[in-house]
């Protein structure tokens, strides 16, 4: 008989924005490389782009992470239902259903038009952002004061 209990499956945080090529990306990248156990992060787009913007690899790549290649992916009903938590930038009215109660809205601007400088303000941004959501709703599992 084994002494671990029973295999916990992995949550999932899903971000969302409208072509999944910066925004939902660098956050499923923040997230995945600060995850505490038990959690991981996917993200898509409702109207999604044909390529990731080509800045977000140079600015993970400033903070130590790693990237690989990515495609922007649609948002289905089904990404939306198997995760634990959605954030959306600005999409929440147009994401499928399903995200009600387990949402929340991060207004953070997009990429479009901005220096490289204004896109490393808005990733060190999103990475308080990142920081203070696995604080707060993402105990690992097992935690006391896993709020799931």
């Amino acid at each position: 008989m084994s002494k671990q209990g029973p295999v916990q499956s992995t949550r999932t945080v899903l971000f969302v924005c409208v072509e999944n090529t910066f925004r939902s990306v660098l956050s499923e990248a923040l997230f995945n490389s600060r995850a505490p156990p038990g959690w991981r992060a996917e993200s898509a787009g409702v109207t999604p782009a044909g390529a990731v913007n080509p800045n977000v690899r140079g600015l993970l790549g400033e903070l130590g992470i790693v990237s690989g290649e990515r495609t922007p992916r649609l948002v289905t009903p089904d990404l939306v239902a198997k995760a634990s938590r959605v954030v959306t930038f600005g999409c929440l009215d147009r994401c499928p259903p399903g995200a009600e109660g387990k949402a929340e809205d991060w207004p953070v601007p997009g990429a479009t038009g901005k220096t490289f400088d204004e896109l490393r303000a808005i990733r060190d941004g999103m990475s308080v952002r990142v920081d203070n959501l696995i604080r707060q709703r993402c105990a690992p599992f097992g935690s006391a004061n896993e709020r799931g």
